[in-house]
């Protein structure tokens, strides 16, 4: 799976130049994953609860309860901040510092990925702080690490997820929010979750954060000389998505690389005042 995106990334390197730095950076800690191996086992699964779950709208797990192998993720972490800390870049003091803190203190590590499934945006800033390091720089290690093992996870229950039969804007699965969303080649929409990367289908005339269907209420951007990329946006809970309609491309990558190449969407949406 990751010899696959990494074959990916590279491809997106070369067709994407203006996208480069940043899918290099992607493309250089997902090689230190080749190899990760996290332990997963798969509890039991009562069917009927699961079918409960679907029809309230219940994911199969929440986001905070996965069971994932937190020390597998958090040697791949340490393997991280070891390796980036060697490079020239502007942070490396503050990840000398995270790296220092990660092997002195087993703790630090899996309580910081326990707050990115927890999803507890404050805390991470906090412990990002005191490492001196951006927050979002230091989340996207932790979740990057926490990668194998979620998708591992993922794996193992899919037989028991009906993306089909799910009718929400979160992850069947995690429960997480998507991070991006495409247009397949019929036209079809999906989303793509920002956790474990699980792709289901939705509406194309719905927002996935507040359910909004309010068509005038709704609406899309997109940047001129790139066709197939777009954002659309909800005037009633002020958010966005990026979307990629794969009927304009003959080949497109995976959606998380989508997501990283598509980052100058993000800063617009931003500028246009949506989250």
């Amino acid at each position: 799976m990751v010899d696959d995106l990494l074959k990916e990334t590279e491809r997106l390197i070369k067709e994407r130049p203006l996208a480069g730095e940043v899918l290099t950076a992607f493309r250089d800690l997902a090689a230190l994953m080749v190899g990760a191996t996290p332990a997963t086992k798969e509890a039991p699964v009562d069917e009927q609860l699961k079918d409960i779950k679907r029809e309230e709208g219940f994911p199969l797990f929440a986001r905070g309860d996965l069971p994932v192998d937190l020390d597998s993720a958090t040697e791949l972490l340490e393997t991280f901040l070891t390796t980036l800390q060697t490079k020239e870049r502007q942070d490396s003091e503050g990840l000398e510092s995270a790296l220092r803190v990660c092997q002195k203190d087993d703790s630090w590590s899996r309580n910081l990925l326990s707050m990115i499934l927890k999803n507890d945006e404050d805390a991470i800033v906090r412990v990002a702080g005191d490492v001196n390091l951006e927050a979002q720089t230091l989340k996207f290690l932790a979740q990057m690490a926490l990668t194998p093992s979620i998708q591992a996870l993922r794996d193992l229950y899919l037989p028991h997820i009906d993306t089909d039969a799910w009718d929400y804007g979160y992850c069947p699965f995690c429960g997480s929010s998507p991070s991006i969303s495409f247009f397949d080649k019929t036209g079809k929409r999906y989303m793509h979750c920002e956790l474990c990367g699980l792709e289901w289908r939705f509406p194309r005339l719905r927002c996935p954060f507040c359910s909004n269907v309010d068509h005038k209420n709704m609406g899309y951007f997109d940047v001129e000389n790139q066709e197939g990329f777009r954002v659309d946006f909800c005037r009633q809970c002020g958010r966005y998505i990026k979307a990629v309609d794969k009927r304009v491309f003959e080949q497109t990558g995976p959606m998380e690389l989508e997501n990283l190449a598509t980052l100058h969407l993000d800063i617009l949406a931003v500028k246009e005042g949506f989250k």
